[in-house]
C-alpha cells in the first residue's frame, strides 16, 4: 500500500486540486453549445483509471545545475538544458495502478448532482523499467469502499471527509472545475490555474501549480461528443517545508492531453494526460549546495462507460 502514495490519481483530467481561475471562452464561428456535468438520477457510471508514473534522479554538478525552460526569465534562474522526455530509463522506477470503481446517482438539481462512489477493485505494480509486470491486488476495506461526491456542472467535485486510506476518497475529494462557465462554440478557448498535490519521492516533492489552456476542437456525432483539447505548463518556486533550511526546489514542465464529453450523458467519458516534470531539488544555505534532478513522467487515462 505504500507506493500508493506516490500516486495521484485523478478521475476526470489531470493530476490537480483546488481552485480554477476562471476565464471567459473566447474564439470560436460555430454553433455554441452549453457543455455539462450533470447525469440522470438513476444512471450508473462505471469508471476505469490506468495511471503510469516514471521518476528517475540524478546529480549534477554545480556547472551543470539549470532551470527547465519554463522558468528561465525569473530571477536568478541559469540557462537551461533541452527539456523533454528521458532516453536513459536505467535507473527509472515505474509505479503502476489500475482502479475500477462505479458511482449511483442519486440526486440531481440545477446546482449540483449527488453521487454515491463505490471503489470496486485496485491493482498496482511498482518496479524498475524493464522488469516484468505483475499485477497484486490491492485491497480495500469495506468501510472505506464507499464515498460520496457533489459534483457541480463544471466538473467540480468535493466530498466530505473522504477516507484517507481510499484512492479514489482522496481524489474525488477536490476535483477542480474545468468546464466553462457559459455557451461555447468550436474553437472557442478557456484557461484554468489548477494546484497540483505533492508528489512524495523519497526525501523530496514534487509540487506546483498548473496554468492550462482548455480549447474545444470539434463536436462529433451530430453534435453530442465534444472533444477538448488540454496543454498546460507546470512552475514552482521556493522552499520546500520538509526539507532542511535553505534548501530551494525548482519544479517545472509541460501537461498535455484531451477529453470528450458525452452531451447526452452530461459527463466526460474518456480522458488521456501526459505530464512531463522536472524538479531540482538544491541543498544547503541558500540551494549552494549540489543539487538533485528529478525527471518524472505521469500518463493516465481515464474512461467511463
Amino acid at each position: 500500500m505504500g507506493a500508493l502514495g506516490v500516486v495521484v490519481l485523478t478521475p476526470l483530467l489531470l493530476p490537480a486540486v483546488a481552485h480554477a481561475q476562471r476565464g471567459r471562452p473566447r474564439g470560436g464561428g460555430t454553433e455554441a453549445v452549453r457543455l455539462l456535468v450533470r447525469p440522470r438520477v438513476g444512471d450508473t457510471l462505471y469508471l476505469q483509471v490506468e495511471q503510469t508514473v516514471e521518476v528517475s534522479g540524478r546529480k549534477v554538478d554545480g556547472a551543470q545545475s539549470s532551470v527547465p525552460p519554463v522558468l528561465q526569465g525569473k530571477r536568478g534562474a541559469s540557462p537551461a538544458p533541452e527539456y523533454g522526455p528521458r532516453v536513459n530509463r536505467a535507473n527509472t522506477r515505474v509505479t503502476r495502478v489500475q482502479l475500477f470503481a462505479h458511482s449511483l446517482v442519486e440526486a440531481s438539481d440545477l446546482s449540483a448532482t449527488t453521487l454515491l462512489a463505490t471503489t470496486d477493485s485496485i491493482r498496482m505494480w511498482a518496479g524498475n523499467a524493464g522488469d516484468p509486470v505483475r499485477p497484486m491486488v490491492v485491497p480495500v476495506e469495506e468501510d472505506t469502499r464507499y464515498v460520496r461526491v457533489k459534483v457541480t456542472p463544471d466538473g467540480a467535485m468535493r466530498v466530505s471527509d473522504p477516507p484517507t486510506a481510499l484512492p479514489l476518497g482522496a481524489t474525488l475529494a477536490s476535483v477542480p472545475g474545468l468546464l466553462p462557465d457559459g455557451p461555447i462554440s468550436v474553437g472557442s478557448e478557456w484557461m484554468r490555474e489548477m494546484v497540483l498535490p505533492s508528489l512524495p519521492l523519497g526525501a523530496y516533492r514534487a509540487d506546483g501549480v498548473v496554468q492550462a489552456r482548455l480549447r474545444l476542437d470539434s463536436l462529433t456525432g451530430g453534435g453530442r461528443q465534444a472533444w477538448i483539447s488540454v496543454s498546460g505548463v507546470l512552475r514552482r518556486d521556493g522552499a520546500a517545508r520538509e526539507l532542511p533550511t535553505g534548501t530551494r526546489v525548482i519544479t517545472a514542465g509541460t501537461m498535455r492531453g484531451t477529453m470528450v464529453v458525452d452531451r447526452t450523458r452530461a459527463w466526460i467519458t474518456d480522458a488521456r494526460t501526459v505530464m512531463d516534470v522536472q524538479s531540482e531539488v538544491a541543498p544547503g544555505p541558500a540551494g549552494a549546495g549540489t543539487p538533485m534532478l528529478l525527471d518524472i513522467r505521469i500518463v493516465q487515462r481515464v474512461r467511463v462507460r
